[in-house]
């Protein structure tokens, strides 16, 4: 798949999101900032789709519905890792990583809404990813700020859900990326 001559990188996106979403005090201090939306899917053609209340990866068909991520930065933590927030479109709720009772670590979509989390970022580092393009301008992975070294994952299968899991595992942690 070649690069569009046109197509930002991930961290060209990224570092546009952070600059365009910085609250200006003089104008409007509390507006709600409106989230970029993006099409991800993994390196098997999988896409992210919203399942009940599950995101799962699957393969997109004509009848498949649209799905967008709403992508937001946290700006409580340090901006060179690209932190953000992200959750489905039109939804109030977030990915959030979290440790199970059996101590796994697993991703998990919570009501919250995630322009509350970019307004009260210092308290929602589960909430929060770690964006990186992975030295390839067409693809991006997204890493848990709660649990370093655990990365958005899709499974080799279809229909499953979106997970955590570590680099070099039978796991995509690779997504490519459209914005809306």
């Amino acid at each position: 798949m070649a690069s569009h001559p046109c197509k930002k990188t991930w961290d060209e996106e990224i570092a546009e999101l952070f600059h365009d979403t910085e609250p200006d005090p003089e104008i409007k201090p509390y507006e709600h900032p409106d989230p970029r939306l993006y099409k991800f899917w993994d390196l098997n053609q999988k896409y992210l789709f919203l399942l009940k209340d599950v995101i799962v990866a699957d393969v997109q068909t004509s009848d498949s519905p649209e799905q967008f991520m709403a992508v937001l930065p946290n700006r409580s933590l340090d901006k060179t890792q690209k932190p953000i927030f992200m959750g489905p479109e039109k939804k109030k709720s977030c990915l959030s990583c979290v440790k199970s009772g059996n101590g796994q670590y697993q991703l998990e979509l919570k009501e919250k809404d995630i322009a509350d989390l970019y307004w009260d970022s210092k308290s929602a580092k589960a909430f929060t990813f770690y964006s990186k393009s992975d030295g390839n301008a067409d693809t991006c992975s997204f890493e848990s700020a709660e649990f370093p070294g655990w990365f958005l994952s899709t499974s080799s299968e279809a229909k499953k859900p979106l997970g955590l899991s570590q680099k070099g595992g039978p796991q995509n942690v690779l997504f490519y990326f459209k914005r809306k």
